[in-house]
């Protein structure tokens, strides 16, 4: 096969067709797409989409002639060439033996009933999840078993993000907030982990941890980042994405904090983590054959004058000019940190966007 990079209108709309053929959609966001051409026909393809593999879609008429590990292994090399050392990929649940005997490591597998679907996520790399483990579980050093969890983004640190937090702290021994890492919010990943750092530092029993490539991530989680087109399966896409999320937590990240129960606010407003709410509350309490139950504890959301306060509605107000009502829904250190100099090109950013995140 002649490998090559698609470029042209004419190669991506024959890459197109091919995806569709295998029941696949345009991942969007492509940093590199290749193509394999057989007598200058396109039948293998697949695209680097930052340090995630995805697209890769083999014609009927090459299947099983491990045509896909050629794609996989060419994409590969082309991360590697551009200094990625951490790189994903999605396969099949009856697929990810094939990438494993390419080198990549089974992080997480799931079968979601309800629709049928399923999906492994595979890792490969030097940077991989032991020593994420390793380096986070010193955190747990001399802290009390069992202890509590909560995952946010905080895009900004609101109110309502500091009352879940301190319900959480007082109902738990320890509590570990894990901040969303992923550098894809319209509030920077350094400002969100100090809003919320500084914003916390008054409760005694609380560490505040980076979600890292593992928590609530691009490659856990993709369709938090990004709106899914309507259609039949954009729910049932959104719910094997945060059952495949829920594993990686409850598989890696609650054996080495030695976390007993996970809270989370309602969500009155964002579908996609409505549904994560959900399958978070189908799937932790249920103890699995090398994972225990997890307690998952659901409290209302903080609601100001009636209505309940949410970072979304935090970033309306900006967008809006509306500052002085800003002041009422977030805590003091995010007040400070929106009126500081440091602030004005992400509330620039925020006026020019219609990012939901």
């Amino acid at each position: 096969m002649e490998e090559r990079v698609l470029v042209t209108k004419r190669d991506m709309a024959e890459r197109a067709e091919l995806l569709r053929s295998r029941g696949l959609a345009e991942p969007g966001g492509e940093d590199l797409v290749l193509g394999f051409f057989s007598d200058g026909k396109l039948v293998a393809t697949g695209a680097l989409v930052g340090n995630i593999l995805q697209g890769i879609a083999v014609d009927r008429e090459i299947e099983g002639e491990g045509a896909a590990a050629v794609v996989a292994s060419a994409l590969v090399k082309k991360a590697v060439e551009r200094g990625i050392r951490r790189i994903f990929i999605y396969s099949k649940p009856e697929e990810a033996r094939r990438f494993q005997d390419l080198g990549f490591t089974l992080l997480a597998s799931v079968s979601v009933e309800s629709s049928g679907l399923g999906a492994s996520l595979l890792e490969w790399g030097s940077e991989g999840i032991n020593a994420w483990k390793k380096n986070t579980a010193v955190i747990a050093e001399n802290k009390p078993p069992m202890a509590g969890s909560v995952v946010v983004n905080c895009n900004p640190f609101t109110l309502g993000h500091r009352r879940l937090i301190e319900y959480a702290s007082g109902n738990s021994k320890w509590l570990y907030i894990f901040v969303v890492q992923e550098d894809r919010s319209l509030f920077p990943f350094d400002v969100r982990f100090r809003l919320v750092s500084e914003g916390t530092a008054d409760l005694p029993n609380v560490t505040v941890v980076p979600g890292g490539p593992y928590v609530i991530s691009s490659a856990t989680f993709p369709t938090y980042f990004t709106r899914i087109q309507a259609g039949d399966n954009s729910g049932k896409i959104t719910e094997l994405y945060a059952a495949l999320d829920l594993e990686m937590f409850r598989k890696h990240v609650v054996p080495i904090l030695n976390i007993g129960t996970r809270f989370v606010g309602t969500e009155p407003y964002c579908p996609v983590t409505s549904v994560y709410n959900e399958m978070m509350k189908r799937i932790l309490p249920v103890p699995e054959e090398d994972c225990r139950a997890i307690d998952v504890v659901e409290i209302p959301r903080f609601l100001e004058e009636g209505v309940p306060v949410s970072a979304s509605r935090v970033r309306d107000l900006i967008r809006e000019n509306m500052m002085n009502e800003v002041e009422n829904l977030v805590p003091e250190v995010t007040w400070k940190w929106l009126n500081s100099e440091d602030a004005v090109p992400v509330l620039e950013k925020i006026r020019k966007s219609n990012s939901r995140h």
